[in-house]
């Protein structure tokens, strides 16, 4: 459940949807499989919240290593141009 800002630095707390932005990310995550107790890998959705402020200067990146990582803009735009 969504009740503050994603940004680790910054301590809003999510009141009303009409400010910020809301960000749905896809990730792996590795389930057992009781039965053959094999790992199968699965995609999990989860919904993160970047307040107004935070999310004029920042946006949400997913690392596969790392996981969710808020990025500045300016660095994100220009790691997505080199790529």
């Amino acid at each position: 459940m969504l009740s503050k800002c994603a940004n680790p630095s910054c301590s809003t707390q999510l009141v009303y949807l009409r400010e910020g932005k809301i960000f749905m990310m896809e990730a792996d995550a590795q389930a057992v499989i009781p039965a053959s107790a094999a790992k199968k890998t699965t995609r999990r959705v989860e919904h993160f919240w970047l307040c107004g402020p935070c999310s004029a200067q920042f946006t949400l990146a997913y690392d596969r290593h790392r996981g969710v990582q808020v990025v500045a803009k300016e660095s994100h735009v220009l790691r997505a141009a080199a790529s």
